[in-house]
């Protein structure tokens, strides 16, 4: 690399990763949408709270996953996307 020269690298995410990731923060997200969800609706505080928000916490978390990998795939496969030069058939 030259002395002065602009930094020309590009960051490359690893689509594995991307899904991995969104996943996860999407999965956390949709757990802590799902307990609260189950707080505001229980009509009283009792011992089945606990199961309403277990319950809330596994489909909240799944459905993120499961929309977060989605998004993460979406990412990397567009990040990878390269269209062809004007002029070439």
């Amino acid at each position: 690399m030259t002395p002065g020269a602009p930094d020309q690298r590009v960051i490359v995410i690893d689509p594995s990763d991307a899904v991995t990731g969104m996943g996860f923060v999407f999965g956390v997200v949709g757990a802590l949408v799902g307990i609260a969800a189950a707080v505001y609706l229980t009509p009283s505080f009792s011992l089945a709270l606990v199961g309403y928000c277990l319950v809330a916490a596994f489909a909240g978390g799944s459905a993120g996953m499961v929309t977060g990998g989605l998004v993460g795939a979406v990412f990397a496969v567009m990040r990878g996307v390269i269209t062809p030069p004007t002029g070439r058939s």
